[in-house]
């Protein structure tokens, strides 16, 4: 009887080591109009931003962002998805390109208008010029 609880245990313990998260992948997630903005000869000059701060900005978007995820999962039904929010910044420190978008599940004006309203604050020019931004937001039903 101990052998089996062991094992059992074992067989849950590894089951749960292994149920991670997808990782983002942008081909699969953002819009083609992002991918088609990322793939742009003139935008590969552009450095990906890992700033510490905005880093911090965003962080402090999710629990909006989450509201916005409760309020289109119960208009919807769709349970778990990513979304992708893709920021241009020029050389001149101006934002050149936004979105926010899907290619997991369409996603309700509703829901565009939420996120846009969360992340339309996030002061970007602040944190440098000439870079790309790209942020995954990952919403699952136990968050």
């Amino acid at each position: 009887m101990k052998l089996c609880f062991l094992l059992i245990a074992m067989v849950l313990a590894g089951s749960c080591a292994t149920d991670k998260k997808p990782k983002f992948v942008k081909e699969k997630v953002c819009s083609n109009q992002s991918l088609k903005y990322l793939r742009n000869p003139r935008n590969q000059t552009k450095v990906a931003l890992r700033n510490p701060d905005l880093i911090q900005q965003l962080v402090g978007t999710h629990k909006s962002m989450q509201q916005c995820y409760v309020e289109f999962k119960e208009r919807t039904g769709s349970e778990e998805f990513e979304t992708c929010l893709v920021v241009g910044i020029d050389d001149q420190g101006q934002r050149e390109y936004f979105d926010f978008s899907s290619n997991e599940t369409g996603l309700d004006q509703d829901f565009m208008d939420c996120a846009h309203a969360v992340t339309k604050n996030v002061p970007f020019e602040k944190y440098g010029k000439n870079y790309i931004l790209i942020q995954s937001y990952q919403f699952y039903v136990n968050q």
